[in-house]
């Protein structure tokens, strides 16, 4: 369906096969344009690295494995505050959060550390897996910011 120039909902109308492959062609460049513009900003805060990122379907992610913890773990912990603070509706002192932000900073702190000094290097998807921790804290710091539950 689009919006016509009135306001109206209306479904589209391919009066031929070439006005259903246009159609698909802006499709398939907005896609285009998405890619470039994930890649671009995964450049600006991530190294990008094809080794220590994540591959679907023969295509790399445009973050590394432990950069893909930390931003998926930020949605999950933003999402998992809300839920749980409708459950408990308690507040948070802000020391509480410090604490919480620095226990859970400990296996990505860990990691990174071992890693440039070359004492240990995990695989992409332990990579992942000790940085979700800090990116589930952040997520939960920023929902609860957001919800005005600090105390």
């Amino acid at each position: 369906m689009v919006l016509d120039a009135g306001g109206v909902w209306q479904v589209p109308n391919f009066t031929s096969l070439s006005d259903l492959v246009v159609k698909q062609e802006k499709l398939a460049n907005f896609w285009s344009f998405l890619t470039a513009f994930a890649y671009f900003a995964g450049s600006v805060v991530c190294h990008q690295i094809p080794e220590r990122s994540f591959l679907t379907a023969g295509r790399q992610w445009p973050v590394c494995a432990r950069c893909a913890g930390l931003y998926l773990g930020v949605a999950a912990g933003f999402a998992a505050w809300l839920v749980l603070r409708r459950l408990t509706a308690r507040r948070v002192a802000v020391r509480t959060w410090l604490a919480v932000l620095a226990v859970m900073a400990a296996p990505t702190a860990v990691s990174w550390v071992t890693g440039v000094m070359g004492a240990w290097d995990g695989t992409n998807a332990i990579r992942f897996v000790l940085a979700a921790p800090l990116g589930l804290a952040v997520g939960a710091i920023a929902a609860s910011v957001a919800a005005k539950d600090l105390r």
